[in-house]
């Protein structure tokens, strides 16, 4: 049910999202990718994001008699000058490195996708300079179990995410990915982990 997704728009305009569906198997992936087919179309119009995530919820509220929803997290880059443009449906908040550390991008979420009808969303800018950091995620890389029954956590995402700054790994996904597996040793996944990152350039 995790899916991530860019593509570039009117030239300039990157567009990126990390999102989650509830449930699981093939309705899960069949809602996924009517929520991803709907976000990319919506996204070559011209409104705004906040009318582009408004419009795409209530299309995934019609006809969702099995009360399915997505959270997600959708964000608009002008690839220029760096101004992010973003709407949080109900998701995680992202990581993002400026001024050389690792800070979660705090801000009030909107309510998830296809739960509730007509609800209008609000978008939020941020300024990404040359070198800054992006970093978003589902919750199965916070919500990752190992064998003592401990969660991954926020706070050792944060931490992991640090201590990459003195790796000589470049890959930052990768060394996500590898540290959540170390944390985990042998214990089975129970969720999907999806990760996306960039570097401002």
């Amino acid at each position: 049910g995790d899916f991530y997704d860019f593509y570039l728009t009117k030239g300039d305009t990157l567009n990126f999202l990390v999102a989650d569906v509830s449930g699981k198997g093939i309705p899960a992936a069949m809602f996924m990718m009517r929520a991803k087919t709907l976000l990319k179309s919506a996204a070559q119009t011209s409104k705004p994001l906040a009318e582009v995530v408004t419009d795409v919820n209530d299309a995934l509220c019609e006809g969702n008699e099995a009360n399915m929803f997505v959270t997600a997290w959708i964000g608009q880059m002008d690839i220029v000058t760096g101004l992010v443009t973003y709407v949080n449906a109900g998701h995680n908040p992202p990581v993002i490195k400026k001024n050389g550390k690792f800070e979660y991008l705090v801000s009030r979420a909107g309510f998830v996708l296809a739960g509730m009808e007509n609800f209008k969303y609000t978008e939020t800018n941020i300024q990404l300079k040359k070198g800054d950091v992006f970093f978003a995620y589902t919750d199965g890389v916070t919500e990752s179990i190992n064998e003592n029954r401990r969660f991954f956590g926020e706070e050792r995402l944060e931490k992991v995410l640090e201590d990459f700054r003195q790796s000589p790994e470049k890959n930052i996904v990768e060394y996500v990915g590898k540290n959540i597996s170390e944390f985990m040793n042998d214990s089975e996944q129970h969720d999907d982990i999806t990760m996306l990152s960039f570097i401002a350039k």
